[in-house]
């Protein structure tokens, strides 16, 4: 699996979790909010790297942020 697709669902029930807004998630994974919306939207490839700063921010695993493959 090279393409990771965040699942928008399974983010903002982690992100509920946590209490986080998006600006919140952003600041704790080290990215910039806007590169943050530019995943989030689709517009810019989700990365290991950046799977794995979101779900740390999270306190989840990075499995537990991606889509389902159909």
């Amino acid at each position: 699996m090279s393409n990771f697709k965040l699942d928008l669902f399974k983010f903002d029930l982690a992100r509920a979790k946590k209490c986080y807004n998006k600006k919140q998630v952003a600041k704790k994974a080290g990215l910039s909010y806007d590169n943050l919306m530019k995943i989030l939207s689709g517009r810019i490839s989700l990365t290991a790297t950046s799977l794995g700063k979101i779900a740390k921010a999270l306190d989840v695993e990075p499995i537990e942020l991606i889509q389902d493959e159909d």
